[in-house]
């Protein structure tokens, strides 16, 4: 529904309300078109609201860390703290204690700024360790 056709709606329904002409006398219609009125308000915001949300998801995913394929394997071996010749069981504890000190839940008492960064961090360890993970692994 758009802005103009919700506006339009909104506009009859209330000069109908107000207005002393009724369609059945022994009929409560202007309860009834109050409840669509509110129905209708109900439905509009619902839908302005997940729009909201998905323009907001969308800006953010455009600010995050670089794609797989921006990152080299050397890059993801320097991000997780570990040889490029290390074992797979090495890289795996290696990620582990990189997220146990940086995941963004250990500083959810701070400020949001140090939250974001937090965040930013887990994204890049999460990717390194993917890119680590599809070369050993695949």
């Amino acid at each position: 529904m758009t802005k103009f056709t919700f506006y339009i709606l909104i506009i009859i329904l209330i000069i109908y309300i107000a207005s002393p002409l009724d369609l059945h006398p022994l009929i409560f219609d202007d309860l009834i078109a109050s409840g669509v009125l509110y129905y209708i308000w109900q439905k509009f915001t619902k839908q302005k609201g997940q729009r909201n949300y998905y323009s907001r998801g969308r800006s953010q995913t455009n600010t995050k860390a670089k794609p797989y394929s921006e990152m080299s394997l050397e890059e993801a071996h320097r991000r997780l703290h570990v040889r490029s010749d290390a074992p797979w069981e090495e890289v795996q504890k290696a990620y582990k204690e990189r997220m146990a000190k940086s995941h963004p839940d250990k500083v959810s008492h701070l400020s949001e700024e140090l939250q974001k960064k937090a965040k930013d961090l887990t994204l890049e360890i999460n990717k390194a360790y993917n890119i680590i993970k599809s070369y050993k692994k695949g």
